[in-house]
C-alpha cells in the first residue's frame, strides 16, 4: 500500500517554459441577459461568468440600437453624430449600465461594434427588406459613429467607466451583417469591409482609443460560407480574407480588373496599400469564429477555404503569407471571439448531446491553448436562447436560435457549466504515464490544484499538487491504474476523465 502510495505521488511537471507562453483571455457573450434584461438580471449574470472565471464580456453595439431615427432613409438634419450627446439617451442606457457593473464585478468588456445601422447609412438597392440595414454601409457615417461610441467609453465622460477593447464590425463574411457579399468575379463584401476597418480605426483614434492603450480586432469571420457568388450569401472566410488585402489565391497582389472589381489599387507600391491601409496591418489581432458545429473540435474541414478550430492555421497561414506580400514583418495574434456546441436536447435537430457538448470545450480550450497565437477563447452563450414559439415545433424555422448555453432556457445547468469553469483534458498515455492538461478559470494566478485519481466508484486519490501558471496546469503523472482522474480546486471539481 504505501509503495502505491508513492508512485500515485510522482509527477513530473511541465516546466513554466513548456506552457503557453502567453495569457490566454476566457470570453463570454450573452447580449440578451448582458443587454437587453432587467438591472437584476444583468447583475446576476454577471455574477455567474464571474464565478465561472470569465474575464472578459463580449457585446453587440448594434449602429441601430443607438442612432436616431434609424428607419428613415434620410440622415437627420443637422446630426453632430460623433457627439454622443446628439443621440438618444434611451439607446446608450444599455451599454452604460452594464460597462459599469461589469467594472463592479471585476470583469473587462470588449465592445463589437457592427450592424445592424440606421438605414440613412446605408446605400439603396437592397433587394430584401432585412439586407437594408447592412447594405453597402457609408463608411464615413461609421467612423462617426465609431467615435461617438469611442469618446462616450473613454473614461472621461459623464463618470462612464473605459473601455479598452474593441472589434470591428461582426462576420462581415455573412450577409445578416454586411452585403451585397459577391458578384461573379467580386468579393464586394471584402471591399466594404476594407473601408470599414479603416473607419474604425479612424473613429477609435480621434475618441482617444489607439493601439499604445486598447486592444483593436478586425476579422470577426464565421468559419464557412459558399464556393458560389451571391449578393446574400456567405463568402468563406479564406476567399475573403486573401479579397481583404488584394492578394489572389497564390498571394500574388490582385492587379488589373482583378483588383478594380474588390477595390484594391491596380498600380502602385506595396508599401503605398499599406500606407492606405494601417489598420489590416496594425490591429492588435485577428478575430475569428471557428465553430464546426457538428463535429469535435479536432475535426478539420475538407475544404481549403473553411477555418474551424482545427484548421485555424490556414488563417494564421495566410495572414502571414499575405503580410509577406507586402514585405510586412510579424505575425497578427489570433483571437477566438466566438464559439460553442449547440446541444440535442433542447434541439433536436442537433447531432451534439449535451456529454458531448462538455468534452468538446474542453478539446477546444486545450487546442487553443496549445496554439502560441491564440490570445482569447470564447463561450456563446451562458444560457440557451428560446426557440421561435411564435412557429410550430415542425417548422424549420422553430429551432433558428443558438442552443450553445451552459444552461439550459429554465437555468439548469449543462454539463458544459462545471467543465467550462475548470476545463480537463488528457491528450496523451504513454503507459502509466499520462498527460494532465486543465485550467482553473475560477482560480487567483499561482493557485495549487490537485490532480484526483479514482478508481470507478472508489474513493479518489491526490497524485499530485500543481500550481498553476496563468491558472493552467499541464503534469505528467503516473497513474496507479484504470480509473478516472480530475482536477479539484477548493471544492470545485472538472469533470472525471476515464483513463486506461
Amino acid at each position: 500500500m504505501r509503495r502505491l502510495a508513492l508512485a500515485a505521488l510522482v509527477v513530473l511537471a511541465f516546466p513554466a517554459s513548456a506552457l503557453a507562453d502567453h495569457t490566454q483571455e476566457s470570453i463570454s457573450q450573452d447580449d440578451q441577459f448582458l443587454l437587453y434584461s432587467s438591472t437584476a438580471t444583468v447583475s446576476r449574470t454577471l455574477g455567474t461568468l464571474r464565478s465561472l472565471g470569465v474575464d472578459r464580456v463580449r457585446i453587440t453595439v448594434k449602429w441601430s440600437a443607438i442612432a436616431p431615427d434609424p428607419s428613415n432613409a434620410q440622415r437627420p438634419a443637422g446630426f453632430d453624430a460623433t457627439n454622443p450627446a446628439a443621440y438618444p439617451a434611451s439607446g446608450w442606457a444599455p451599454y452604460d449600465r452594464v460597462v459599469e457593473l461589469a467594472k463592479a464585478h471585476g470583469i473587462a468588456v470588449q465592445f463589437n461594434v457592427t450592424a445592424p445601422g440606421p438605414v440613412w447609412a446605408m446605400r439603396s438597392g437592397a433587394p430584401i427588406y432585412w439586407a437594408t440595414v447592412d447594405w453597402a454601409p457609408d463608411s464615413a457615417s461609421f467612423a462617426q459613429f465609431v467615435d461617438a461610441v469611442g469618446t462616450r467609453y473613454s473614461g472621461t465622460y459623464a463618470g462612464l467607466p473605459r473601455v479598452s477593447s474593441w472589434s470591428i464590425w461582426n462576420e462581415p463574411n455573412q450577409p445578416a451583417w454586411l452585403a451585397p457579399q459577391s458578384y461573379p468575379g467580386a468579393a464586394v463584401s471584402a471591399w466594404l469591409y476594407r473601408l470599414i476597418v479603416q473607419a474604425g480605426f479612424t473613429g477609435l483614434y480621434a475618441s482617444g482609443h489607439t493601439l499604445g492603450s486598447d486592444t483593436i480586432l478586425i476579422g470577426e469571420l464565421a468559419p464557412e460560407g459558399y464556393e458560389q457568388p451571391g449578393r446574400l450569401l456567405a463568402m468563406t472566410p479564406m476567399v475573403f480574407m486573401r479579397a481583404l488585402y488584394c492578394v489572389d489565391r497564390h498571394f500574388h497582389r490582385l492587379r488589373g480588373v482583378a483588383a478594380s472589381r474588390v477595390g484594391c489599387p491596380t498600380t502602385g507600391s506595396a508599401r503605398s496599400f499599406v500606407k492606405a491601409n494601417l489598420g489590416l496591418f496594425s490591429a492588435t489581432g485577428f478575430a475569428h469564429h471557428p465553430y464546426y458545429l457538428f463535429f469535435p473540435p479536432n475535426h478539420g474541414a475538407s475544404n481549403p477555404d473553411y477555418v474551424p478550430l482545427a484548421n485555424l492555421h490556414r488563417l494564421e497561414s495566410g495572414l502571414d503569407r499575405a503580410f509577406r506580400t507586402y514585405g510586412v514583418h510579424g505575425h497578427l495574434p489570433i483571437y477566438i471571439t466566438e464559439y460553442g456546441y449547440q446541444t440535442n436536447p433542447p434541439d433536436p435537430t442537433q447531432r451534439v448531446t449535451t456529454a458531448e457538448q462538455a468534452v468538446y470545450i474542453n478539446q477546444a480550450d486545450y487546442l487553443a491553448w496549445r496554439n502560441p497565437r491564440v490570445r482569447s477563447v470564447a463561450q456563446f452563450l451562458l444560457r440557451d436562447s428560446p426557440p421561435n414559439t411564435n412557429l410550430s415545433p415542425s417548422d424549420p424555422q422553430y429551432w433558428d436560435s443558438f442552443q450553445t448555453g451552459l444552461e439550459f432556457v429554465n437555468g439548469r445547468h449543462k454539463p458544459a457549466y462545471a467543465a467550462y469553469r475548470m476545463p480537463i483534458w488528457i491528450p496523451a498515455f504513454h503507459g502509466r504515464r499520462a498527460f494532465v492538461w486543465g485550467q482553473v478559470r475560477p482560480a487567483f494566478a499561482g493557485a495549487t490544484a490537485l490532480i484526483q485519481w479514482a478508481r470507478r466508484h472508489g474513493r479518489w486519490r491526490t497524485l499530485a499538487h500543481v500550481r498553476t501558471v496563468d491558472r493552467f496546469i499541464a503534469a505528467r503523472v503516473r497513474l496507479p491504474g484504470t480509473g478516472l482522474v480530475r482536477i479539484k480546486w477548493g471544492r470545485l471539481m472538472s469533470r472525471a476523465v476515464a483513463v486506461r
